[in-house]
């Protein structure tokens, strides 16, 4: 099956793989479309991608992103991607509201120390015939913990049901308690416990 014949998010999906991979810059699939691989799939028009671009390559990414029929979503509607555009997003909301094939693209530029991180341990897996990098379980539940909407809970259980022993929980304590308030760091631990999350075995000897 050729990429443009794929349903829409997929093929934007594997664009925005495209994309990060001709500027040779690290980045993470994230939102649903991770949760798919670690925990319950849900149905989703959305595409979450963390990239780490760059100042001086903005103008090659804007060039990549027009070359593959992403728009940047302004008031007045789609419009073409340029680096004005994109830097006043990313200094505005820290991230870049684009759209393709009628799917939502969110691109976020890491600001905080675990999206770093969560660079830095992507993992590939393998989407419709080729491999992309997708952001780990354990970060996705951190992340879904900071932006705790009713349908994060639902994937960070999910998340947790599906990866019982396969999960690091000491990195998950370790950036729960670096970037949660404590009553979230608390549900964290409660869900943990709920679930009953064993660490990762030890290796064999």
């Amino acid at each position: 099956m050729e990429q443009h014949d794929l349903p829409a998010l997929a093929d934007v999906v594997l664009r925005l793989a495209d994309v990060s991979e001709e500027l040779t810059v690290p980045y993470a699939i994230g939102g649903a479309v991770a949760v798919s691989f670690w925990g319950v799939p849900r149905t989703t028009q959305d595409a979450d991608c963390l990239v780490a671009v760059p100042a001086v390559a903005y103008q090659r990414l804007a060039d990549a992103l027009n070359a593959r029929g992403f728009h940047v979503e302004q008031r007045e509607g789609p419009q073409p991607v340029t680096v004005v555009a994109l830097l006043e997003q990313v200094r505005r909301d820290k991230f870049m509201k684009l759209s393709c094939r009628a799917t939502s693209v969110e691109l976020f530029v890491p600001v905080v120390p675990l999206q770093q991180s969560i660079l830095e341990r992507a993992v590939s897996k393998m989407f419709h015939s080729r491999t992309i990098k997708v952001t780990t379980a354990e970060d996705l539940i951190l992340l879904k913990m900071a932006f705790h909407r009713q349908k994060d809970l639902q994937d960070i259980k999910g998340i947790l049901h599906v990866q019982q022993g396969h999960l690091d929980v000491p990195y998950l304590r370790h950036w729960s308690a670096e970037m949660l308030e404590p009553p979230a760091v608390r549900e964290l631990d409660e869900l943990i416990a709920t679930y009953r999350v064993a660490d990762l075995p030890d290796p064999p000897a």
